[in-house]
């Protein structure tokens, strides 16, 4: 359907991209947070509202960052990007990754807990330190989680480091999505259970998100090579997988059902989806170009009626 927002100096602090789209919904819009860079090229998060009817409409651009960096020395104090929202009890929880630069490697990321009492215009650190970091048996990072609950019993399916590995002079990421589950959406057990299964040892998978339909879980996410990603031939495209249980998974990219475009703003890279039903309808959010530098946008399922 095309593009939505872009950052072109509509708020003085959002020098550049609109990343990871993650959408709440409230009765007639979409609430959808997103990563904008300030002028240090630091990630916050953002908050944008869209008509339910018709999301190519904006109805609200905030000007305040509904999440900024954490304290010094702690694992957020360089970034935050939202990666998933889930309502509980009268609060919105938004569960996000912190960034930290690194000397040998370029980063390091966590993943975050934060609370809003006011359906995300402003969110409130859980605690101060991640919910999710490394382990022995994940060396890396843990971020970009999708989540359903069911009662007290909670799933996640997240991304997970395997390595970084030395391409050139450079060393680039590459992790896999990996599962877990809690009783409280806090505490989590991690069986080290790789989900997606690679096509080769450096393929990186990210943001999964995954829904759960007529007894069977869908997920989609993206995926790229380790080499010439960056807008190249190697760069994210859609993927799609099926399970009966959620862990055991079936790929089917194939099936994903959407693609780059033959030009403009997501005609090198599409990454970062996000999906959400409404008004009886499927929508999915993204990114294109360079990791959400072009903005991101919306499609709608155009398959069989969910409700069916």
């Amino acid at each position: 359907m095309g593009l939505v927002f872009k950052p072109e100096n509509q708020v003085s602090w959002m020098q550049s991209h609109a990343q990871v789209p993650t959408v709440h919904v409230i009765n007639d819009r979409f609430r959808v947070f997103f990563s904008s860079r300030n002028a240090d090229g630091k990630s916050l998060t953002a908050c944008i509202d869209l008509d339910i009817d018709n999301p190519a409409k904006i109805l609200k651009l905030y000007e305040h960052a509904v999440l900024g960096f954490g304290n010094p020395g702690t694992f957020d104090d360089d970034g935050v990007m939202p990666g998933y929202t889930i309502k509980q009890n009268n609060q919105l929880w938004m569960y996000y990754s912190g960034w930290n630069q690194r000397v040998n490697v370029p980063y390091h990321n966590a993943m975050g807990l934060a609370v809003s009492n006011d359906d995300g215009l402003t969110f409130q650190r859980m605690y101060e330190g991640p919910i999710l970091d490394r382990i022995p048996t994940e060396p890396y990072i843990a971020v970009t989680p999708s989540i359903l609950q069911q009662g007290d019993q909670w799933q996640m399916w997240y991304v997970s480091g395997i390595n970084w590995a030395l391409i050139g002079e450079k060393y680039e990421p590459v992790y896999v999505i990996k599962y877990a589950h809690s009783k409280d959406g806090i505490h989590w057990q991690r069986p080290n259970i790789n989900c997606i299964p690679q096509k080769h040892a450096l393929e990186a998978f990210s943001h999964p998100n995954v829904i759960f339909e007529n007894g069977q879980y869908h997920m989609w996410y993206s995926f790229r090579d380790s080499t010439d990603f960056r807008d190249g031939a190697g760069s994210y495209r859609m993927g799609y997988s099926t399970s009966s249980d959620g862990i055991q998974w079936i790929r089917q990219d194939e099936k994903a059902g959407i693609t780059v475009s033959e030009e403009g703003w997501d005609s090198k890279m599409i990454c970062y989806p996000y999906v959400v039903t409404a008004r009886n309808k499927r929508f999915m959010f993204y990114n294109g170009n360079s990791f959400g530098k072009s903005g991101f946008g919306y499609a709608i399922w155009e398959g069989i009626d969910h409700e069916k």
